[in-house]
């Protein structure tokens, strides 16, 4: 079914809001950021927001949709290769350099999420959509885990799962030492990931 005008500018303002609002989010962090900040961003009004969304942590929900939506097929980028001539070191290098890609350089976003849950914990049902983000999130690494157990790069016998949750933890946690501590080693990175892996 064609869409109409009207449609079609309502999706294009719902897509500048979401991504004024993941910008802003990671450039001030959550609390800092404010509904003029997006709405300025946009060239929209505050009317223009509450068209599509009721509050800020109602964005911040559709921002982290938006996120997943950016990134699908991202598990699938391995079998484009080989362990005959790709080592998982080399695979994760690449998987993680596109994954980076499709993500636009939001690559500290732990950060915005830890702000994000100290505004919002006493909040039950936030919490819980939280949650079903990181239950989202760790399915995606267990895909990709499962992806590099069938080329043959992880033992079959290992858990998808565990290796899943033990890798966004690594993850987050060399996110934040990165930015306290300025800097990263891309290659100390991965090769953690390749530890936990094997």
């Amino acid at each position: 079914m064609t869409k109409n005008k009207f449609q079609l500018k309502r999706e294009a303002t719902y897509k500048l809001l979401v991504e004024a609002g993941m910008t802003c989010f990671s450039e001030k962090g959550y609390a800092a950021t404010t509904l003029s900040d997006i709405v300025a961003r946009t060239g929209h009004t505050k009317g223009a927001f509450y068209g599509h969304f009721t509050s800020k942590e109602q964005l911040f929900m559709h921002v982290l949709d938006y996120q997943i939506q950016l990134t699908n097929g991202w598990t699938d980028i391995p079998k484009q290769f080989s362990p005959a001539d790709t080592t998982l070191e080399e695979v994760l290098s690449i998987t993680l350099l596109r994954l980076g890609q499709m993500v636009k350089g939001f690559d500290k976003w732990i950060v915005v999420l830890i702000d994000f849950y100290q505004q919002t914990k006493h909040d039950p049902e936030i919490h819980s959509m939280l949650k079903e983000k990181y239950r989202e999130w760790i399915a995606g690494i267990e895909a990709l885990v499962i992806t590099l157990q069938e080329k043959g790069w992880i033992a079959p016998d290992k858990d998808p799962r565990l290796i899943a949750m033990q890798v966004i933890a690594f993850n987050e946690g060399y996110a934040v030492f990165s930015i306290l501590f300025g800097g990263t080693d891309p290659q100390a990175h991965i090769q953690g990931l390749v530890k936990l892996m094997s």
